[in-house]
């Protein structure tokens, strides 16, 4: 006797197995844009069985979007599909970032290489679950075509997986999820106060903001994670000698 499928509420069909297939996103990326605001709730018919529409659909698939061809940080998303007015910009300053964009590309970082994903993957010694975790937690390859700067991420994972971060010490891809999370948080502060502060901008000057200004923020950045880092470990030893036992 064959089992009668079972159906959602009216125009919540799909379960969360379906909306992951449809949608290329991990059971834990769901979750997590769930819980930030950024999809509504399923519709619930007991403790563990959500159901999901058409309209999670469509905004996983605007996320993919504004993630990977607009490289937006969840919280513009967010204020986006909100439609809040914290990334609102004139057409001046639209320019401007048009033109940051445009110089940005010309690193060559977004195109694709040769071999798939999978090829690359074997050839540079990867697991299946770093291949999962490098595709689901830090979007390498979402789309099914591998960049630049994919191989990159990838080169410089497995350097410090060689040093010793590896998966027999309980090391994995997904540890350096932190790192996205912070960069969201760092582009959203500077494209706040790029739309508070810059409201027309020769195009001599937007190159010169791409070319000294962004690597300069980097260096910045470095210098000081690395003068933070300093700082922490010797607070905790002198903390730990002051404090034996």
């Amino acid at each position: 006797m064959s089992r009668t499928k079972v159906k959602g509420p009216d125009g919540h069909p799909y379960r969360i197995s379906e909306i992951i297939s449809r949608s290329g996103f991990s059971r834990q990326a769901i979750h997590f844009y769930l819980k930030e605001g950024l999809l509504p709730p399923p519709v619930k018919t007991s403790k563990n069985l959500g159901w999901y529409s058409e309209q999670h659909l469509e905004t996983l698939a605007l996320i993919k979007k504004l993630q990977h061809e607009r490289f937006l940080p969840l919280k513009a998303i967010k204020s986006l599909l909100q439609g809040s007015g914290d990334f609102d910009f004139s057409e001046p300053q639209l320019e401007i970032l048009s033109g940051i964009r445009a110089r940005l590309g010309q690193d060559h970082d977004d195109l694709s290489v040769g071999a798939s994903p999978g090829d690359l993957a074997e050839e540079m010694g990867l697991s299946t679950r770093e291949q999962k975790e490098l595709r689901d937690h830090l979007f390498l390859a979402k789309s099914g075509v591998a960049t630049v700067s994919d191989v990159e991420i990838t080169r410089l994972w497995i350097k410090m997986r060689d040093a010793g971060i590896s998966e027999e010490r309980g090391f994995s891809p997904k540890d350096l999820l932190f790192i996205y999370e912070l960069a969201d948080r760092c582009v959203e502060k500077e494209i706040k106060i790029l739309r508070k502060r810059i409201h027309d901008l020769p195009p001599a000057e937007t190159t010169a903001l791409v070319d000294v200004v962004v690597p300069a923020i980097n260096t910045i950045f470095c210098i000081v994670h690395q003068r933070k880092l300093k700082a922490y470990i010797e607070s905790f030893l002198e903390s730990s000698q002051s404090n034996p036992g």
